[in-house]
């Protein structure tokens, strides 16, 4: 199967960079969630409607390498797909590249879906078949 890639385009801020001028590694993390919350504005069901719908996405596990730094105002891209997906969680896959290529990081994350209250719960048939469509193509 041939997984449909999101890619946002980034600058590096200044604030997202250490005292040597490099990415601070707790934002590459950040990165994959804006690349989480495009990859489901492009399928059709971005965060905010679901979770009006009673919907969460829970975190349960992230992974990050770091290949090579990124540095303030650097132009980036973060790549996201989703990698499973099941009525009762899913789990994408990240890369964060330069312009060139280059790759800079990857990653991962899983996740659950619950109610408002945490309460895990299986997601709406519609939402995982919007989300399923859009992912093979």
């Amino acid at each position: 199967m041939t997984m449909r890639v999101v890619e946002t385009p980034l600058r590096v801020r200044y604030s997202e960079t250490d005292r040597m001028g490099i990415v601070y590694h707790a934002h590459y993390i950040v990165w994959f969630e804006i690349g989480r919350t495009d990859y489901c504005r492009a399928a059709g069901m971005p965060y905010r409607a679901m979770e009006d719908s009673g919907l969460l996405i829970l975190v349960t596990a992230v992974e990050c390498k770091y290949r090579q730094p990124a540095r303030y105002d650097d132009a980036v891209i973060v790549r996201s797909r989703l990698t499973e997906l099941g009525s009762r969680g899913l789990a994408f896959g990240y890369e964060i590249a330069d312009p060139a290529g280059r790759l800079l990081a990857e990653g991962a994350t899983r996740h659950v879906f619950a109610d408002p209250e945490g309460k895990l719960r299986r997601a709406p048939a519609a939402i995982i078949a919007a989300l399923e469509g859009f992912r093979a193509f």
